[in-house]
């Protein structure tokens, strides 16, 4: 037999303890990546697939000698590319606890205790961003869901604001569709995240109801040019406006008490993408650049990004809790109307997903092991190190830094002082420099446009990548560079 039961349980306890100890081993080898060029690692791995199966030793001894050495370990100080964390033991473990459970939150009786478990930190989180009813039991309102990520929940604030748009114009969406109706339109940044179009196409609104507001100096949402776009297009016109906690280049967070401002005057539904700057939350030194977000109608918030913790985990907030009711559909089989009459809570009710992961146990047993101010702290030594390294990076000739640092992500590229080098000579420097560290496993760096320059990005989100640590790779980014320009490569 192979499913887990009692009869299996020593077979899973032992191959639990072998794979943590590859894990281990892995880990204490504090290699980033091994797996040479794209072409080079493709012809190194195989794919076992046979009628009679083979032995889970075998299996395991494959997964250490193929597949751990050629991942990009996020564990690794130099793996700084992306919003992609080192993730926390205590999420892995609670990774196992999912995976063995298998519950699915869509119905309550597929997911008794986890239900009420995602339902309360729900609450807890809405208590954090400041959503509190105006009736006497607080937070009564609010409500949300665990999700997979930023982009789902982006979906969701933007799906409840459709309904909300076109409710107002006396047209069910949901049941009638959109055909022959006014193109409502949704406001964002410039620097806003490219789910914001994903999602409108994907709502039948088409990417171009996404209008585009201007950024200042700092990449935030500017004001001017959002209340000028208002009064433009009409607000009566306007479906939502998007505001960012944390853009993905610069980190910028637009100015949410004035756009909250804006948007409650005109009536206008107001979702802010916290996805990664929903973190700070948990800090006490940088809660305030948050300021504004408990006036938003939707936040989106991402665990997998700064709270460290294992692919996939999201979570969708909403002030009023009743706005679900648009998407309110009952199946007989699943979450029958009489349920509600009963006050058995299907949390399928409130989401997109039908079967979904019991992906609030990993943020709940976080919050329990840590506690949040060692959370906070985790957050704010990312901000740290960013800082330091900005610093570090500004006094260097070789290099110049875009802007200084908002949240963990450092903009900058290598362009030596005098050297006279062309916007296009620039980029193919700094794009062979990325491409070289990663695949010579040195370091793992991201490249990204900036104001019409490719830069270099480096998104410190671990805690462990601290200047001492980033140091070499600094220094190994100049020296590709000036090797670069000795060879004149092109």
């Amino acid at each position: 037999m192979y499913i887990l039961n009692q009869q299996t349980s020593r077979d899973y306890v032992a191959a639990s303890a072998q794979t943590s100890a590859m894990i281990q081993q892995w880990l204490d080898a504090e290699s980033l990546y091994q797996g040479g060029a794209p072409a080079a690692l493709q012809d190194k791995l195989t794919l076992n697939i046979s009628k009679t199966g083979r032995d889970i030793n075998a299996v395991l001894g494959d997964i250490a000698q193929q597949f751990l050495p050629n991942c990009v370990s996020t564990a690794h100080p130099h793996c700084a590319a992306h919003l992609h964390p080192p993730t926390l033991w205590v999420g892995q473990v609670a990774e196992m606890i999912i995976a063995a459970t298998n519950q699915s939150m869509d119905s309550w009786n597929q997911s008794p205790a986890a239900t009420y478990i995602e339902k309360e930190l729900i609450q807890w989180l809405c208590a954090q961003c400041g959503f509190v009813s105006s009736n006497a039991n607080a937070e009564a309102n609010a409500g949300g869901v665990f999700t997979s990520g930023g982009t789902q929940s982006n979906l969701m604030g933007l799906l409840l604001a459709r309904n909300r748009f076109y409710g107002a114009l006396g047209v069910d969406v949901q049941k009638d569709g959109l055909a022959g109706q006014p193109l409502g339109r949704i406001l964002c940044s410039e620097q806003a995240h490219f789910s914001v179009e994903k999602n409108a196409a994907l709502l039948g609104l088409g990417q171009r109801s996404v209008v585009k507001i201007a950024t200042d100096r700092t990449g935030a949402m500017d004001m001017a040019h959002l209340e000028d776009t208002i009064d433009r297009l009409g607000a009566q016109n306007i479906m939502a406006v998007v505001a960012t906690a944390g853009t993905t280049d610069l980190g910028a967070v637009d100015p949410l008490e004035s756009i909250a401002e804006v948007c409650q005057a005109a009536g206008i539904w107001l979702h802010v993408d916290a996805a990664w700057g929903g973190a700070l939350l948990l800090s006490e030194r940088y809660r305030d650049m948050l300021a504004g977000i408990a006036r938003a109608d939707s936040i989106t918030l991402d665990f997998h990004k700064h709270f460290f913790l294992p692919i996939s985990c999201g979570a969708f907030l909403v002030k009023d809790a009743d706005t679900f009711a648009s998407i309110r559909l009952h199946s007989d089989y699943l979450n029958p109307s009489d349920d509600e009459t009963d006050d058995i809570p299907n949390l399928v009710t409130y989401s997109l997903q039908t079967t979904r992961r019991f992906d609030a146990l990993k943020l709940a047993m976080a919050l329990d092991v840590l506690g949040t101010d060692a959370y906070g702290a985790l957050i704010d030594a990312g901000l740290d190190n960013a800082k330091e390294i900005a610093q570090r990076l500004d006094s260097d000739p070789d290099f110049v830094l875009v802007r200084p640092p908002i949240l963990s992500s450092v903009l900058f590229y290598f362009a030596p002082q005098d050297s006279e080098l062309s916007a296009e000579s620039l980029a193919k420097i700094n794009r062979h420099i990325a491409q070289n560290l990663l695949i010579n496993n040195e370091a793992n760096i991201a490249t990204t446009q900036y104001d019409g320059q490719l830069c270099l990005k480096f998104t410190l989100l671990n805690p462990d990548s601290t200047l001492a640590a980033m140091t070499p790779v600094i220094e190994q980014i100049a020296a590709l560079g000036h090797a670069y320009l000795a060879n004149d490569v092109e």
